[in-house]
């Protein structure tokens, strides 16, 4: 198994804990290698990585980000830290041919065993359905009833397509298409370049392989009025993803106050990453604490000063109208980008 993870000094920590679960809960899959893109972790921080796979007799290698000039010098666009992801096929050695790519935010919860040998057949990636609303699917991407919108923090990708594909390439196109047309503003994240480029060459996985915050926290149906999607799996599958989930993924959700790994957490998975977490090497360091300003800590207890139905009305309306109203703003006006505010 080849996993990909990308992080930062600041997030070595989180990404340790990350590293601790996949190697705890996949020890029937004889080898593992860790591949690790690091913006500048320090050596403390990597030696405190490589313990963990080792403890388990596994591979850790870490891969230095390159700069945005480094690949691709002629664009002059901030591409924010969607460039990195447009060069998995150089980033990685040419003998590996199948990856997993995970964000740092996840916890593995059972063996992935059987979701990394998944046939492809003649798909390039593999993922789990974000629940995209109609409202961003249709006015903002402006794409097909068809596409199946899938959250980025866990890809399973065929490395040989991508690479003979030239998949790279074409999300470099389809961002440099999109600034164009929007005078050179991008609003869309990686995530959205991504499914748009593989429309059609996608194949989707149960949903407890990533399991997001909010499908957690939400009950279906609340889900489902909250986000309005255009396809969705049905509710048997998503209760068989929160009974027993292979992949939790802590995506921001605006009903937790605190990410996961902050003291004192809300998050749903918060107690799951402590477990994790007094394992690593960071089990006797203080844990990271709240620093969020003072705007954000009211935003994050205005959800709940109220009853949990009318957050839900609330929340409905910013989803299916506010934000994409936002989208078209942004494009329009001298607002900060999405690639500007994933820089920092």
């Amino acid at each position: 198994m080849n996993v990909i993870y990308y992080s930062s000094d600041f997030f070595s920590q989180i990404c340790g804990v990350a590293i601790e679960s996949l190697c705890e809960h996949n020890l029937d899959i004889h080898e593992i290698s860790i591949y690790l893109v690091e913006d500048h972790i320090a050596s403390e921080n990597k030696a405190r990585l490589k313990s963990i796979t080792d403890r388990f007799n596994r591979s850790i290698y870490f891969i230095k980000m390159p700069t945005q000039k480094e690949v691709f010098p002629n664009v002059k666009i901030n591409l924010g830290r969607t460039y990195c992801r447009m060069v998995l096929g150089e980033l990685l050695p040419q003998n590996v041919d199948r990856v997993l790519s995970l964000d740092s935010d996840t916890l593995v919860m059972n063996s992935l065993k059987e979701m990394y040998n998944t046939d492809l057949g003649e798909n390039y990636v593999a993922g789990v359905y974000d629940c995209v609303g109609e409202a961003i699917q249709k006015k903002v991407l402006q794409a097909v009833d068809e596409l199946q919108y899938c959250n980025a923090g866990m890809f399973l990708v065929d490395l040989n397509a991508w690479r003979r594909e030239k998949l790279g390439d074409k999300l470099l196109e389809a961002v440099l298409n999109t600034t164009q047309q929007n005078k050179g503003k991008m609003y869309f994240l990686e995530q959205d370049l991504m499914n748009l480029v593989f429309e059609g060459h996608l194949k989707l996985l149960h949903p407890r392989y990533n399991l997001l915050t909010s499908i957690y926290l939400f009950d279906y149906s609340e889900v489902l009025k909250m986000k309005r999607p255009v396809r969705y799996y049905t509710k048997e599958l998503v209760k068989e993803a929160k009974e027993i989930p292979a992949l939790l993924h802590a995506t921001t959700c605006f009903y937790v106050r605190k990410r996961m790994w902050v003291e004192n957490s809300d998050h749903p998975y918060a107690f799951f990453y402590q477990a994790y977490r007094s394992r690593t090497p960071w089990s006797n360091e203080p844990q990271i604490q709240d620093e969020r300003k003072k705007l954000k800590k009211i935003y994050g207890q205005f959800w709940h000063c109220m009853p949990r139905s009318c957050a839900i009305w609330i929340a409905t309306l910013v989803i299916n109208y506010v934000r994409p109203a936002y989208a078209w703003i942004t494009t329009k006006a001298s607002l900060p980008t999405i690639a500007e505010q994933s820089s920092t």
